[in-house]
């Protein structure tokens, strides 16, 4: 699928040369219980995927895997600050200081009663280092345009694997007359995946034929919050509510129920789109999947741009589940070439 941006104009820069040149840290204030069964750890790592330090930290706890949480997957080819929570009950704190795999650093520790559950933060703060841009006017240009626009809310490719393999492999499980039994972690990363595509189809379907234009029956989202409702008909207050980004528009992650809260012109129109899909949406019914809505588009929170040389430093703020990269691909002509498993969530 080619995914159409706003900004045509890119010009070029060298992207993630080294860990350093993609820096991320989730938002999320925690307070020291002083007590409880879960000591919470804020990691600093670099070079090292989300999944492979929960499997050290297990390790090195002396616990099962499934004992280990945290809040959202960050790359690995980057320098991340995130939580993690280890289950450990009737235990005092480990020495986690002794806790040194490579590139893998705990800079606190504390207690608490419950353990962290996986979206628990709401944003992450992101700074990116692009090298060598070419035509640094452009870039200016594009980012004023991304500042004042948004763009629109596209999962990035590291969702769906290598040459999309978590797309071939999730259709070819859900698609057997009874499939097979998964663990938690492969079967939420499958249909995510198969639902994330689905969401990039309709979600750019709509942008090259509506752009931002509010549609009879959309699913709106208030902001921070996951609450929805469906407008019937845009009158000015609503208008000037999307326009202040009180509301938000939405666009479907499909399941059994189709599309969800979306009626009138707005349903049809995402119907018509994944006609070609509805074998998919027959599926999700196997593993009884509902449907969701999620924001149309992408706002920056607090960027800032700065130069060093010909190097453009940015730094913004996106909620969690969005993707940096979606945002870079306004900016310049970006093509990933990492090998990074993870999305940043």
């Amino acid at each position: 699928m080619t995914l159409s941006y706003r900004n045509k104009k890119l010009t070029r820069a060298l992207f993630k040369q080294q860990p350093e040149d993609f820096q991320v840290r989730e938002e999320l204030q925690v307070n020291d219980e002083g007590e409880g069964e879960h000591q919470w750890l804020w990691v600093k790592k670099t070079g090292a995927n989300t999944r492979f330090v929960a499997e050290q930290l297990a390790k090195f706890a002396g616990v099962h895997p499934r004992q280990v949480s945290y809040s959202g997957l960050k790359d690995r080819n980057a320098v991340t600050w995130q939580w993690f929570s280890v289950q450990l009950p009737g235990k005092p704190l480990l020495d986690w200081s002794q806790f040194s795999p490579s590139g893998v650093e705990v800079k606190q520790v504390l207690r608490r009663s419950k353990k962290l559950k996986l979206g628990f933060h709401k944003a992450n703060q992101f700074v990116i280092r692009l090298r060598e841009v070419k035509d640094p006017q452009q870039f200016e240009q594009n980012w004023l345009n991304l500042c004042q626009q948004g763009t629109i809310n596209y999962f990035g490719s590291q969702r769906f694997g290598h040459h999309g393999q978590n797309i071939t492999a999730a259709r070819q499980w859900i698609a057997a007359d009874k499939p097979g039994k998964l663990s938690k972690a492969k079967r939420s990363l499958w249909l995510s995946a198969m639902r994330s595509y689905l969401f990039n189809h309709v979600a750019n379907a709509r942008f090259n034929l509506h752009d931002s234009e509010p549609l009879p029956g959309d699913c709106v989202m208030l902001r921070g919050s996951q609450s929805v409702f469906t407008v019937s008909q845009w009158d000015a207050d609503l208008v000037a509510r999307l326009a202040e980004g009180d509301i938000q528009l939405t666009c479907p992650m499909p399941g059994e129920d189709g599309v969800g809260k979306v009626a009138d012109t707005a349903r049809e129109f995402e119907l018509q789109q994944l006609t070609e899909y509805a074998d998919w949406i027959e599926d999700f019914a196997k593993v009884r999947l509902k449907a969701s809505r999620r924001p149309y588009l992408l706002h920056l929170q607090r960027p800032s741009l700065s130069w060093q040389g010909v190097d453009a430093t940015i730094e913004f703020t996106l909620p969690t589940g969005s993707f940096a990269t979606t945002c870079i691909n306004e900016l310049i002509d970006l093509t990933v070439t990492e090998n990074d498993e993870d999305s940043v969530e």
